[in-house]
């Protein structure tokens, strides 16, 4: 099932990624940040994020060909991103920065509600994900952000990519030389 949020061109897809798939994810995730010894985010407080790991850039070229679907657009894939939240953590209102041009935003596990907000042209569009939901958005265009997270851990995958013959198409990798590599 898909939600279209026409205003915003914001779309909502149920249950593209299976709670097992979650799972196999979320241990990766967890795996990663205790053998790292549990780092900060660089710019979220009480959280671990980590960029471009190969289980989740294998997600973001599995991923391409249904947001390709969902875009109506032929894109290359820039970067993806791991987060885990903690209580308290909060994602401060902002838009992505160009290789960020079509951003989706899977939910892994979630203890409870921890939307996520939108705003275009004094319109607000609150939207929460269960398990296994992506949320595709035009991240350059859409500011968004999150509230205060209440409950104690929240994982959070965020594949990012930019239309092939679009104005960012030189942002295919990220600028990298290849997928899972550290950025410039």
């Amino acid at each position: 099932m898909c939600t279209q949020y026409e205003f915003l061109m914001i779309n909502v897809v149920k249950q593209v990624i299976n709670k097992q798939t979650c799972e196999v994810l979320c241990n990766s995730m967890e795996l990663m940040r205790v053998s790292m010894g549990n780092p900060p985010d660089p710019t979220i407080n009480n959280a671990f994020g980590y960029y471009s790991p190969v289980f989740l850039e294998s997600l973001l070229l599995w991923m391409q060909p249904e947001i390709e679907n969902k875009t109506g657009k032929k894109l290359h894939p820039t970067y993806s991103y791991g987060r885990i939240y903690g209580h308290g953590s909060e994602l401060e209102r902002h838009t992505d920065r160009p290789s960020g041009e079509y951003g989706v935003t899977c939910c892994l596990e979630k203890q409870c509600n921890f939307p996520i907000f939108f705003e275009r042209e004094g319109h607000t569009i609150e939207i929460e994900l269960d398990v296994g939901d992506i949320c595709i958005y035009k991240g350059i265009d859409y500011p968004h952000w999150r509230e205060p997270y209440q409950g104690t851990r929240h994982i959070q995958v965020f594949l990012m990519y930019v239309d092939r013959s679009g104005l960012y198409q030189d942002y295919k990798w990220d600028k990298r030389s290849s997928l899972c590599q550290p950025p410039n």
